[in-house]
C-alpha cells in the first residue's frame, strides 16, 4: 500500500461563519488560486492590476454575474455526481482558507477534498462551463487559467494529485485527473512571490497590458477626464510605437479585406463555396433596426423620450504645435 499523502497546509481562517465582505478581507492577506491566472496574464476576466487593487482593497466592487451565480448553485450537485462516480473515495468539504506553512501569503480555498485509502488526499475542483466554451475542455484538455489554479492549491497544501469535475453546457459531465507539476509550480511560485513582494507589499502598481480586462478596468477607474498634465518625455517613444502599430494594423486590415474580396468575386451569387477542407460563407442576412430620422420626423416627442445619453472617454494621439507656456 502506498504511503498516504497528508495535508501540510496551515489554516488561515475558517470561513463557515464569515460574511462575503469578511471573506474578501481575508483573501487580501495573500495570493489565492483564482489570482494566479491574472498574475500570469492568461485570465479572460481579470488582470494583474485588478488583483493588485483587490489586495489593497481599492478595486471597484462587482456584482456576481449569472454564470458565477449558477456555478455556485450547481457546485453541490456536481460534487455529489463526482462522489457517485467514485464510491471508493470520501469527498469532504471544509470551509477553510489554507495557507502555506512557510510562505503564509500563499493561500488556497479548496472546493472539496478527496480522501483515497491508497493514494492519500487529493483536491477536487468543481467547474461549470457554457456550451460556447466546450472546445476548451475537448480531448482531455483543461483551460490554462484553471490548470494553474489547481497546481497552486497543490503547492499550498503539499498534495500530489487532484481532479476537475466539470459540467459543460448544463448537461455534459466530465472528469479530468491532474498530477502535481513541480516545474510549473516553481514558476508559479516565483511569479506570485515577485508580484506579492514587489507590487502589493510595496504598493507599486504592476505594468498595464493590452487585455480587454485591463482596458475595462482603466475605464472604470478613471471615468471622468479633467485638465491636462505633462507626461514623461520618455513616453515619446511609446507615441512613435503607437503610430507604427496603427500603420501595421491598417495594412493588415486592408490585406484581409483584399483576401475577402477575392473570395467574394469567386463566389458571385453563391452563398457557400468549398475549397479543400474549408467552407467559405457569404451569407444572406438581415438586421432589424429603428430608422431614427423617420422616428424623429413622425414622433418627435417619443424620439426625445427615448434618447439616452452615454458617457465615455475617447483615446487619441495627435501631433500638435504646443504654445509657449503650455
Amino acid at each position: 500500500m502506498a504511503t498516504a499523502i497528508k495535508l501540510h497546509a496551515d489554516i488561515l481562517v475558517e470561513t463557515e461563519d464569515l460574511s462575503y465582505e469578511q471573506w474578501l478581507v481575508y483573501r487580501r492577506n495573500g495570493i489565492g488560486g483564482s489570482d494566479l491566472a491574472a498574475i500570469c496574464g492568461i485570465s479572460k476576466w481579470r488582470t494583474a492590476m485588478h488583483v493588485f487593487l483587490e489586495k489593497l482593497g481599492e478595486a471597484l466592487e462587482e456584482q456576481m454575474g449569472e454564470a458565477a451565480e449558477w456555478g455556485t448553485r450547481l457546485e453541490p450537485l456536481i460534487a455529489d455526481k463526482f462522489a457517485c462516480e467514485h464510491p471508493e473515495w470520501a469527498i469532504t468539504e471544509k470551509k477553510i482558507i489554507y495557507c502555506h506553512p512557510e510562505h503564509r501569503w500563499a493561500l488556497g480555498n479548496l472546493d472539496r477534498m478527496i480522501i483515497c485509502p491508497k493514494r492519500g488526499r487529493g483536491i477536487l475542483e468543481i467547474k461549470t462551463a457554457s456550451e460556447y466554451l466546450r472546445k476548451e475542455w475537448d480531448d482531455g484538455n483543461i483551460p490554462d487559467y484553471y490548470y494553474v489554479q489547481l497546481q497552486w492549491y497543490m503547492f499550498v497544501t503539499g498534495l500530489e494529485w487532484g481532479y476537475f469535475a466539470t459540467l459543460i453546457g448544463g448537461n455534459k459531465y466530465r472528469e479530468f485527473e491532474v498530477m502535481r507539476d513541480h516545474e510549473l509550480i516553481d514558476q508559479l511560485f516565483r511569479l506570485s512571490s515577485d508580484f506579492w513582494h514587489q507590487y502589493v507589499l510595496k504598493g507599486e502598481c504592476p505594468p498595464v497590458d493590452g487585455s480587454e480586462a485591463c482596458t475595462k478596468l482603466l475605464n472604470r477607474l478613471y471615468p471622468e477626464a479633467r485638465s491636462s498634465t505633462t507626461l514623461p518625455l520618455e513616453m515619446t517613444e511609446l507615441v512613435e510605437n503607437y503610430f507604427s502599430k496603427k500603420h501595421q494594423l491598417k495594412f493588415l486590415e486592408e490585406s484581409l479585406t483584399e483576401i475577402e474580396n477575392h473570395f467574394k468575386s469567386q463566389l458571385g451569387t453563391f452563398e457557400i463555396g468549398i475549397t479543400g477542407m474549408y467552407k467559405v460563407n457569404w451569407e444572406n442576412r438581415s438586421r432589424t433596426g429603428v430608422d431614427s430620422k423617420q422616428l424623429k420626423e413622425m414622433h418627435p416627442d417619443i424620439y426625445q423620450e427615448c434618447l439616452k445619453q452615454s458617457h465615455f472617454r475617447q483615446f487619441s494621439i495627435k501631433k500638435e504645435a504646443i504654445k509657449n507656456g503650455e
